[in-house]
């Protein structure tokens, strides 16, 4: 059950940042030409979307693949 409930937030957080993909491009642009240095909010927003999604991708794959080493066992 946890890992439907996980497969699916996973999979809503991929179409969303697909989604939502040409005003991250902005965002990510307007990060790069910022001068006021590394510590800005967009970047720390940035960095925890970005970390979100691997979190959530990576957890996704581990289940995938415990379902399936779990059926050739």
């Amino acid at each position: 059950m946890i890992r439907a409930q996980v497969t699916v937030t996973v999979m809503l957080v991929a179409a969303w940042l697909a989604s939502n993909a040409t005003a991250l491009a902005r965002l990510v642009e307007r990060i790069r030409l910022d001068d006021r240095g590394s510590e800005s909010t967009e970047k720390a927003v940035l960095t925890a979307i970005a970390l979100a999604a691997a979190l959530g991708l990576g957890t996704a794959i581990t289940a995938v693949v415990q379902k399936y080493q779990a059926q050739i066992h």
